[in-house]
């Protein structure tokens, strides 16, 4: 499995696969616990219901991808997390990956509400038995969002936030036109379907790195990504469904570009800027993060979306950040379990 992506170099994801069955569709994640070896490359993907409780003994990243992506998207996250010494937990967001298909056309992406991510985020978490751990999730743009979403919804799971290019709104604007005409198009049946004028390029043509992309300025971290579709083409999913986009727009208006929603946030918070975003919209990543109290925010210039996919220089700084707000983190928790 994966052979075309194993003989570019990509690393595996060395845990196993869960499924877990929730609003009558199939939700995949993948689930590496710490100090467990990885399982042999030529073996195929274990399925598992069940499994022993992870040990509380270390603290379990959840990566949370971004919009049309998938759990191989993350090995080199997963991978990187995992010889830290922590748990890691991946999601096929539903409707992404191996969580099903809900859109019209075979590669669109389809959701009716985001709190539906959020209850399968749920359901996983407690599937994999991570109910009662302390939680780090590392969200990447629309995974960003649900990150922020998921930290205020389940507080008591949550111990921090690191966002990548958090979508804190989509790219056009303004917001109450599009939420105004996906309103109007799903109310005449239109809600599984691409917007008008989407077009779906072909995988020939996407792939290839190009120095205009929106994506990051370098060329491997660019093509790496598409790599994993020669071997598992289902995995592709390309532009939004309007029902996904009034999901989108509806879940923004009511939380990321609310300044007292956010000021309300009660988690460390390390935010990952790109000097250079053109996928979300800039503006309110500007304006919408700072309102959150207990927040390290870093901004790479000149780098685009893919932070983690970004010119060396870039992608080592970020997990020189990444690594220190852990160390703090477990400082912070020594702290609190000896005074206690």
């Amino acid at each position: 499995m994966f052979d075309w992506a194993r003989s570019a170099g990509l690393p595996m994801l060395g845990g196993h696969d869960f499924y877990v069955y929730h609003r009558d569709a199939s939700v995949r994640a993948h689930f590496w616990p710490a100090g467990q070896a990885a399982r042999d490359p030529d073996e195929k993907y274990v399925v598992q219901a069940t499994a022993p409780a992870p040990s509380t003994a270390h603290k379990t990243i959840v990566i949370l991808p971004g919009f049309t992506e998938f759990c191989e998207k993350y090995s080199v996250e997963v991978l990187h997390f995992h010889e830290k010494g922590y748990h890691v937990l991946i999601i096929d967001w539903p409707g992404q990956g191996q969580s099903g298909h809900f859109g019209r056309h075979p590669l669109a992406v389809h959701c009716t509400d985001f709190d539906h991510h959020l209850s399968a985020l749920d359901s996983v978490i407690s599937a994999v038995g991570l109910d009662g751990h302390e939680l780090v999730l590392f969200g990447h743009s629309m995974g960003g969002h649900l990150a922020l979403r998921y930290a205020a919804w389940r507080p008591y799971k949550v111990a921090a936030v690191i966002l990548s290019a958090p979508m804190m709104a989509p790219p056009v604007m303004p917001v109450w036109l599009i939420r105004l005409t996906s309103y109007v198009l799903g109310n005449l049946g239109l809600a599984r379907s691409h917007p008008p004028f989407h077009r779906v390029l072909s995988l020939d043509w996407v792939r290839h790195y190009r120095p205009e992309n929106v994506l990051t300025r370098y060329p491997k971290g660019y093509e790496d990504q598409f790599i994993w579709f020669d071997d598992a083409p289902e995995l592709r999913r390309s532009g939004p469904t309007i029902g996904w986009v009034s999901a989108a727009y509806h879940s923004c208006a009511l939380y990321t570009l609310n300044p007292d929603w956010l000021a309300a946030l009660d988690v460390p918070v390390l935010a990952f800027v790109a000097g250079d975003e053109r996928v979300v919209f800039a503006p309110a990543t500007d304006s919408s993060i700072p309102h959150i109290r207990n927040l390290e925010r870093i901004v790479f210039d000149g780098a685009r979306h893919e932070l983690t996919r970004e010119l060396p220089e870039v992608t080592d700084a970020l997990w020189h950040h990444v690594d220190l707000f852990l160390a703090r983190l477990d400082t912070a928790y020594s702290y609190e379990i000896n005074d206690a």
